[in-house]
């Protein structure tokens, strides 16, 4: 089985076809992204920058609750040459950090997961295929009477030993909701912010909720019966999504009443105008007649001023 997974050697060291996929899955997510990010005009270094945050915290959620579900020791934490990461951990904590970035940014949270969802969708979907090289994410062993098709059935690691043991592939049913929930986000107009990523990403979750039944167990951890770990935090995710979308929509829709009344009185305020009529004020031209009334004075003064020397000499 190893040497299935492996794709070449090179001195002591091993490349293994699941790493380069996954590899491929992150270049695939930044180049969708990096195209939709120049189209909308957004914020240019958004993909780069998303890559950035969302590995590192995502590779720390994976690792966190891979040993929270008993996947991986929390002795071997930070020994990443032992295998452990869980899938909805990364998600989780990818999306805190992009979110966190985005705020720091003094960008919109909705609009920058709205860019980056096909992108995200689409490297999900190239990135399930690693598990073909590993022979995880399984479902059950395909019947001797059962019609052998790949991708629907794929190697389990028993086939390397029996040459004939085979199951149903649930990480193909993974790429096929993962590629059309890319090509749906990235074809939907975008009508509010963030609508599209919300959506999406509640099918996303209902859909790995339901799948995740149909994993081998072996390779899953159980915590109730039949309830798993993965699906005890892809419930909480899917709940808080659903909250948060309702919560959002009734937002909406409050507002809109109070928006629409201000406009009605924005109409009557222009009619203030109406008021500086005091401009009919130009009457005080009339002013002017008092100016006149002086010049009566004035010669009557002066003829009696005439007048007196008059008076005099006559005497």
């Amino acid at each position: 089985m190893e040497a299935f997974n492996t794709a070449f050697s090179l001195g002591g060291a091993t490349l293994a076809w699941n790493g380069i996929v996954l590899a491929v899955s992150i270049l695939v997510a930044v180049v969708v992204s990096a195209v939709l990010v120049k189209k909308r005009g957004a914020y240019k270094d958004l993909a780069l920058d998303a890559c950035i945050v969302g590995i590192p915290t995502g590779l720390l959620g994976a690792r966190l609750f891979a040993a929270i579900s008993g996947k991986v020791a929390f002795a071997s934490f930070f020994d990443l040459t032992k295998a452990g990461l869980n899938l909805p951990g990364a998600l989780l904590f990818a999306g805190v950090g992009i979110a966190l970035y985005a705020r720091i940014k003094k960008l919109s949270v909705a609009e920058t997961f709205d860019i980056l969802a096909p992108g995200a969708f689409f490297g999900l979907a190239v990135g399930r295929w690693s598990d073909f090289f590993l022979c995880d994410g399984l479902g059950p062993v395909a019947g001797a009477n059962v019609p052998k098709f790949f991708p629907l059935v794929t190697f389990t690691p028993q086939y390397f030993s029996d040459g004939k043991t085979v199951a149903f592939a649930v990480f193909f049913l993974d790429f096929l909701v993962c590629a059309a929930l890319g090509v749906t986000a990235l074809l939907l107009k975008n009508r509010r912010a963030g609508t599209v990523s919300r959506v999406s990403i509640v099918i996303y979750l209902f859909a790995e909720f339901i799948l995740e039944w149909l994993r081998d167990g072996s390779t899953r951890q159980i915590v109730f019966g039949e309830v798993r770990f993965n699906q005890i935090v892809l419930m909480a995710m899917l709940l808080f999504f659903v909250g948060l979308s309702l919560y959002l929509a009734r937002r909406a829709e409050t507002p809109a009443p109070a928006s629409g009344a201000e406009p009605e009185k924005e109409p009557e305020e222009p009619a203030k105008p109406e008021e500086p009529e005091e401009p009919a004020k130009p009457e005080e031209p009339e002013e002017p007649a008092a100016e006149e009334a002086p010049e009566e004075p004035v010669p009557e003064e002066s003829a009696e001023e005439a007048d007196a020397p008059g008076e005099g000499e006559a005497e």
